[in-house]
């Protein structure tokens, strides 16, 4: 069994969480429930970034998602035509951004917290750029029932 399936939105914040529920909708008879809600929360994620970061947040844009159901594994593609991220962004370790001390709340590290999300949320996480779009490629592996 291998289908897809694209959506876009417009860069809205509000059309976010419209997004994040189609696509959990198309997983659901694969994943549990929560491994969907890691799915969906990597996706807000994903698409909150592009609006506000690659975006600015100004609506107008297009984010387009592309879901692709496989066998053993569902991956979502988050397209965009914003500037590419800063490779640094993307290669920061996760692990640095959680080491903090949460009563001091002038210590909570600005960004990265939700590339950091995704990567602890997905199986694989992948960031392509051309010059005419860049792609943010996440992976979830369909678990298989045990026999």
């Amino acid at each position: 069994m291998v289908s897809s399936i694209s959506l876009s939105i417009d860069s809205d914040l509000d059309k976010v969480s419209l997004l994040a529920r189609a696509v959990r909708g198309l997983c659901e008879d694969f994943l549990s429930s929560d491994e969907l809600d890691a799915v969906e929360l990597s996706l807000v994620e994903a698409i909150n970034n592009v609006i506000k970061h690659g975006y600015h947040g100004e609506k107008g844009k297009d984010v387009q998602v592309a879901v692709g159901l496989q066998t053993e594994q569902i991956v979502i593609d988050v397209i965009d035509h914003a500037p590419p991220m800063a490779p640094d962004v993307l290669n920061q370790p996760s692990d640095d951004l959680f080491t903090f001390d949460e009563s001091d709340l002038a210590q909570i590290p600005e960004g990265g917290m939700g590339l950091a999300l995704i990567r602890m949320n997905m199986d694989e996480v992948e960031y392509l750029s051309n010059e005419s779009e860049n792609r943010l490629r996440m992976v979830k592996r369909i678990a298989r029932p045990a026999s």
